[in-house]
């Protein structure tokens, strides 16, 4: 401990912030109390021995009044989303590059101004601001904008919101104007203009998507790189290309030091770090960036400064001082990935090159710190990017050595942006190392089972995944006994919490899950006593999907199969349905079409009973109370949401779900007299294409009702709340019950 005391204040300080910020968020009275015991540790230092004991605790105690101090404004959100709706013009500050998205951009404001028809507003945080258009906005720019305020875009792979949220950002402006009024200036606007400059330098030099490509490589921004390219990047794992990551960093500062060495022999250093920090700032200060950048310049400073550099150290500080100077960052995906990869690099890159030796050089290294990241990164990338590529070892064994030739060429092109001709010249050798990447790309992603998709990757199989892993990787450092525990440990860790998870699984609390199968429905109702699916969406392989994810693995069979309507939305995900039910509930009625009869007689086959159901209908299924709203006696089933089946499914403790399926205006109408109380949740009927009916909405909305729609993308009916829930944004929906 005491041979590294660097190391270990560093490490107790992140671990202590990133815990903190996680588990114990916005809780400025913990933060004051841990700054006060703190006091006392570094106190207690003076006559405990060793001492790094009390440090360590100080500064781990410090770090949780780091993260929780200053409080933030708790009723800062809510104000935020009373406003969505609201047409407002705003000045402010940008503060980070923008990002391309579709036809326009998005950025992040801090506003200095915001200003309503009737008022002026304040206290609801920053704004993310959208756009179409090619305008551009830098990090500093002052900007004008007029438009509509919204609750922020969700995603189903990607908690957005969350995301958002960390950078206090509660709603989105559509843009309807953006106006850049002012550019940054002095050292703030330097990142930028040389962005831009390099930018137009290698546009001008070569062709798309090569100078695209050039510039993800080099600075690490994506933008303009074709969706197909971006694709097959990613499904062979060589997406990494394009983040500044520590091999471009370590090109940048032997060139730096190259240049600077002759000239101011030992006063380079500090010039030489400086350049490498701004390296970081134009690429975009991504995590990855500012990473790799912090360790190079800690690299070159001990060893100006005559001591040895050690790389778990170094790796300590620098995750300490990003943590410190931004204790949100514990939950950016970039960070853990650029972190946790560079870790299991360290780690495991040498055993695993000594696995490989048979492979020439040029491959074994890149082959091997491949597998090494995967191994350390599988987890955080099944579940933010729900992919792994396994042929990604092979891909960046064949690309990663040209990458510094790469680096270095792309550099020099900038140097040439006063010479074009010259530099249209030398781009030529440049594309063709480009397309050669680009081919290894398109060529290993056509491979079966290039890219594994992951729909879903819960945090509790990350968890027994690193408990296995961090003693497995002890174990093969360790002898003897050590070598013994650590192995066990390695196999029942995981097991116990493997265990503990299904238990918890198994023996949910009652709950509605709105499955994202697209542009249709498919709804899970659980609870201890049963499980019953509510059509299956338009899509098989979806509905599966959902359904592994959300049931567990020993459960195959339902209690009850209830088909709501015979539209393709609703039962083409049952087109070859393997799943027994003991059930299959249908509405009574004569409905069209011949989809459904299939599933139901295939239920049947496999020993389901048939019951049609109709409007004022009581019975009990899994625990649940069904209520039948429709259809009414004699309902025409050859009109489209005239005979749907609707439900209100009544939970043991009295909340409720109805589910209207795709009744029509007038149907809705006479469903609101068969209701016995209000709804606790909604699923709009034809996914929110058209407006509840008045009588409907009166008899079945209240003020705390939650209003789901399960679709594909696309507007929303006018009229209705911006709190409405989407499948197609929010990802599978799950309400308690």
């Amino acid at each position: 401990m005491t041979r590294y005391p660097a190391l270990v204040i560093a490490l107790a300080w992140s671990a202590a912030l990133a815990a903190a910020v996680v588990l114990a968020p916005e809780q400025p009275v913990l933060g004051a109390a841990a700054i006060a015991a703190a006091i006392g540790f570094v106190l207690l230092a003076l006559f405990l021995r060793p001492a790094m004991m009390a440090f360590a605790i100080a500064a781990a105690l410090l770090a949780v009044g780091r993260a929780e101090l200053p409080p933030v404004d708790p009723m800062m959100h809510l104000r935020a989303a009373s406003l969505a709706g609201t047409t407002i013009v705003i000045t402010g500050r940008v503060a980070d590059d923008s990002r391309r998205t579709g036809g326009g951009a998005e950025v992040l404001v801090e506003p200095s101004r915001m200003q309503s028809a009737t008022a002026t507003i304040g206290g609801i945080g920053n704004l993310m601001v959208r756009w179409r258009g090619p305008a551009q906005a830098s990090y500093g720019d002052s900007v004008l904008a007029t438009g509509k305020l919204t609750l922020p875009r969700d995603l189903p792979a990607f908690d957005r919101r969350a995301y958002l949220a960390q950078h206090q950002v509660y709603l989105e402006l559509q843009a309807s104007s953006f106006e850049v009024t002012g550019s940054a200036r002095g050292v703030a606007g330097l990142p930028g203009w040389l962005r831009a400059r390099y930018t137009e330098t290698l546009d001008a030099a070569m062709p798309a998507p090569h100078a695209a490509m050039l510039l993800g490589i080099v600075l690490g921004i994506h933008q303009g790189i074709p969706a197909q390219l971006q694709n097959a990047l990613i499904a062979t794992g060589l997406i990494h290309l394009l983040v500044l990551s520590g091999l471009k960093v370590a090109v940048f500062a032997r060139i730096v030091q190259g240049a600077l060495n002759p000239l101011l022999g030992r006063f380079a250093t500090w010039p030489a770090v400086g350049l490498i920090g701004l390296y970081a700032m134009v690429g975009g200060a991504t995590p990855a960036a500012v990473r790799a950048s912090a360790m190079g310049g800690l690299a070159i400073a001990a060893t100006h400064l005559g001591r040895p550099s050690h790389v778990w150290t170094s790796l300590a500080i620098t995750a300490a001082a990003m943590l410190g100077w931004y204790p949100e960052l514990a939950w950016d995906v970039g960070f853990q990935l650029s972190f946790a990869g560079t870790a299991a690099i360290i780690l495991l890159t040498p055993s695993i090159a000594q696995k490989v030796a048979f492979l020439p050089h040029a491959l074994r290294d890149p082959f091997a710190v491949t597998c090494a990241a995967q191994v350390g990164t599988l987890p955080m990338m099944a579940t933010d990017f729900h992919v792994l590529s396994p042929v990604a070892p092979i891909a960046n064994a064949l690309t990663l050595p040209i990458l510094p030739v790469l680096v270095a060429a792309g550099l020099l092109l900038g140097t040439l942006s006063f010479i074009p001709d010259v530099a249209r010249a030398a781009g030529i050798p440049i594309a063709a190392l480009l397309a050669y990447i680009e081919q290894v790309g398109y060529v290993l992603a056509r491979f079966p089972a290039a890219a594994i998709t992951i729909p879903r990757f819960p945090n509790w199989m990350g968890v027994a995944y690193y408990s296995a892993l961090g003693p497995a990787i002890a174990g093969a450092h360790a002898r003897g006994n050590g070598r013994r525990v650590a192995f066990i440990t390695a196999g029942v860790v995981p097991a116990v919490i493997t265990l503990i998870a299904l238990g918890m699984w198994s023996h949910a609390s009652p709950q509605v899950i709105v499955m994202n199968v697209g542009d249709g429905q498919a709804v899970l109702v659980r609870g201890p006593h049963g499980t019953i699916l509510i059509d299956g969406g338009p899509s098989p392989a979806r509905l599966n999907a959902e359904l592994g994810g959300q049931l567990p693995p020993w459960q195959h069979g339902l209690d009850a199969l209830v088909i709501t309507a015979p539209g393709l939305g609703h039962i083409g995900g049952l087109a070859g349905f393997d799943r027994p039910a003991t059930t299959v509930f249908l509405p009574k009625a004569d409905l069209v079409g011949s989809a459904w009869r299939t599933a139901a007689l295939e239920e049947t086959a496999r020993g389901a009973s048939i019951a049609p159901l109709r409007a004022g209908q009581r019975l009990h299924v899994a625990s649940f109370e069904l209520q039948v709203l429709a259809p009414e006696p004699g309902a025409p089933g050859d009109q489209t949401g005239a005979a749907d089946l609707a439900l209100r499914i009544v939970a043991p403790d009295g909340r409720a779900f109805c589910d209207l399926s795709d009744l029509d205006l007038d149907a809705q109408t006479v469903a609101a007299a068969r209701l016995r109380g209000p709804c606790d949740d909604i699923l709009l009927p034809a996914g929110g294409r058209s407006r509840l009916s008045p009588d409907l909405e009166r008899a079945a909305v209240s003020a705390t009702t939650q209003l789901i729609a399960s679709r594909g993308p696309g507007r929303l009916a006018a009229g209705y709340p911006p709190s409405v829930l989407r499948t197609d944004q929010e990802g599978t929906i799950t309400l308690a019950m």
